[in-house]
């Protein structure tokens, strides 16, 4: 087995943990075969690949040939990107994004060149920002968010957010700045054709001058790229801008009126004075509403920051001319240094104890009105309030429940008044894919915002989704939701599997939840970065482009047969073997791949398919 690209992978990785490191022979690096094999096997299963392109294939027949062919036409230089074919999907927001569906073969090409950038820009000593979140192996919008949690005492936020970033990407200074770190043309030409290549919108031939293609999978680096130059700007800006106080550290001073009140109370406890009950009771509540920490200390100022793809957020600790400052000087530099404009509606400055800010889908806010409580002091009876946790420091995180509410109304899940309602549009499915899919939800919210300081929000939102999936299946059932209740719980248990005897083997039910403890740490950042070169090789082995035909054993013209789905809904001819087996994909010959589309190997068993020469009917 080849794995001489891998090695040679390893070996750019290496050099480059040097972040001067110049790289002057790539270009060789895309003849390399065991590279596409495992570009192929990285992106074989994603559903989009079996979408037609502007050429009209999909990945399906993909096979050792098509690779060869790759290679060739790389090494005279005559490979071209095909023209995407872009459609129009929905935005939470209501509004329509554009998404290009590249050629299978083209998907290949951009999956290695991204393996090679990525060993340039994030191998193992990444030359990213560790700032920088969005699209990187082994982070998220959870560790993202997890750093911003750690943003205690901070008095301003700035919103940022880049318009039309992927859109508006200025290709010269694009190339501009990849050529600091490849000094290998041809490879830079390749990459001129990926941005160069166009789209197809229905039948209008569109060129591409700006912006990265939307929907390629070298697109999200390349934006990480042409990004990091700002990140590396605002590490330049906080080394200029942030200051110590006269202490020499990073800790606040004391707050003058909060000591005062302290040291008036401790008087008045020691007996050292006599003041009036109204006295008393003022300078409680003025010790309760006042910081016991100086928030605004002339001889401190902090910044940090935080991006996740072309969001971005920098909180402030300090006086508000430094955030008019970061916001004056960052709009300057994206439009003279990167060609991009802030968005006017998206880029803010808040005040960080008065107002939120929304990032990743979250709302940020430093401090709470919920950390007083109110105790009766005995034997006189007199009502004091007192603070129960000193929370005004701290970051807090929430999730945004009208909006969510907006989203479940558009999708149909509630009505006008947010009340539960049958989604009709799910009628027509299996019991058990209703009730799957309603679980399926419930766990995206309830991961997502497994971290916030209103959990018991997140309690309401599985009311409403457990009752619209009652309401569903009581509408297919034609009953009430007592009657559905009583038969299948609260959880709506419905059969999955049944056997041939009319036995149930299986049951699908809702994944509800009961403990809604809050737990502002729980992030669900999942695993470190994988070793590309580790995944590269366990890909490689595994992979069965390289066998033979399982139907009859032939080695010659061997291509894969692929299917989109083979867990939505019921599988039918030969998926339902690929369904048993679980495989979306089998080697099979030209011949009997032709055969597979004919429906000539429909009433196949999956003993036969293991058989070599198996007859066909």
């Amino acid at each position: 087995m080849d794995n001489k690209g891998l090695n040679r992978l390893r070996k750019v990785k290496e050099l480059n943990a040097n972040p001067n490191w110049v790289n002057t022979d790539l270009y060789r690096l895309l003849y390399m075969e065991d590279l596409y094999i495992i570009a192929y096997e990285k992106i074989k299963s994603a559903p989009g690949n079996m979408t037609k392109g502007s050429d009209n294939d999909t990945i399906d027949g993909f096979s050792m040939t098509s690779i060869n062919n790759i290679i060739r036409s790389m090494r005279n230089q005559s490979f071209d990107f095909t023209r995407a074919r872009r459609i129009h999907i929905p935005k939470a927001n209501g509004k329509l994004r554009p998404l290009g569906i590249p050629s299978p073969k083209d998907k290949v090409v951009q999956e290695v060149i991204r393996m090679i950038l990525e060993s340039i820009y994030d191998g193992y000593t990444p030359s990213f920002s560790d700032k920088s979140h969005g699209f990187r192996n082994g982070r998220g919008t959870h560790s993202c968010l997890q750093e911003v949690r750690g943003w205690h005492g901070v008095s301003w936020f700035v919103e940022g957010d880049i318009k039309g970033c992927f859109d508006n990407v200025d290709h010269h200074t694009l190339i501009h700045i990849l050529s600091k770190r490849i000094k290998d043309q041809k490879f830079l030409d390749l990459i001129w054709k990926a941005l160069r290549a166009g789209y197809m919108e229905g039948n209008t031939t569109n060129n591409s001058i700006l912006g990265t293609p939307q929907g390629s999978i070298v697109s999200p680096i390349l934006a990480n790229i042409y990004l990091h130059e700002f990140d590396m700007w605002v590490e330049e800006f906080i080394a200029r801008n942030q200051k110590l106080n006269r202490r020499g550290d990073t800790r606040k001073m004391r707050n003058p009126k909060y000591t005062y009140y302290v040291k008036e109370l401790n008087r008045i406890k020691a007996g050292k004075k006599r003041v009036s009950p109204e006295r008393f009771s003022e300078l409680v509540r003025g010790k309760i509403s006042t910081p016991s920490i100086l928030h605004n200390d002339p001889d401190l100022i902090r910044v940090k920051y935080v991006r996740y793809a072309d969001d971005w957020l920098v909180a402030i600790d300090g006086p508000r001319i430094t955030a008019d400052k970061f916001k004056t000087e960052a709009t300057e530099f994206f439009k003279k240094e990167l060609r991009l404009e802030l968005s006017v509606e998206k880029t803010a400055i808040r005040n960080a104890r008065n107002e939120e800010a929304v990032f990743l889908g979250t709302i940020i806010s430093i401090g709470t009105k919920e950390d007083l409580v109110v105790r009766a002091k005995p034997p006189k009876g007199r009502t004091l309030v007192k603070r129960r946790v000193n929370t005004s420091h701290l970051t807090m995180m929430r999730m945004p429940i009208q909006n969510i509410l907006e989203r479940l109304k558009d999708k149909g899940f509630i009505d006008g008044n947010n009340q539960p309602q049958a989604k009709s549009a799910w009628i027509y499915k299996e019991e058990w894919e209703i009730v799957e899919a309603y679980s399926a939800i419930m766990r995206g919210y309830r991961n997502y915002y497994s971290f916030v300081d209103n959990p018991r929000r997140l309690a309401y939102l599985q009311y409403l989704l457990q009752f619209s999936c009652a309401k569903t299946l009581c509408r297919k059932r034609q009953c009430s939701l007592k009657k559905l209740f009583k038969k299948t719980g609260n959880k709506c248990k419905v059969p999955k599997t049944i056997n041939e005897k009319g036995d149930i083997l299986k049951f699908s039910e809702l994944a509800l939840k009961t403990d809604w403890k809050k737990n502002r740490q729980d992030f669900k950042s999942g695993k470190g970065p994988t070793d590309i070169i580790h995944l590269g090789m366990k890909l490689r082995t595994r992979s069965k482009l390289e066998e033979t035909c399982v139907f009859c054993d032939s080695g010659e013209n061997v291509e894969m047969h692929h299917v989109k789905h083979i867990r939505k809904g019921k599988a039918k001819g030969f998926t339902q073997v690929l369904q048993a087996i679980n495989r979306k994909q089998v080697p099979a010959c030209r011949a009997c791949h032709v055969k597979i589309h004919q429906g000539r190997y429909d009433g196949i068993s999956i003993k036969d398919l293991a058989n070599p020469k198996v007859a066909v009917r």
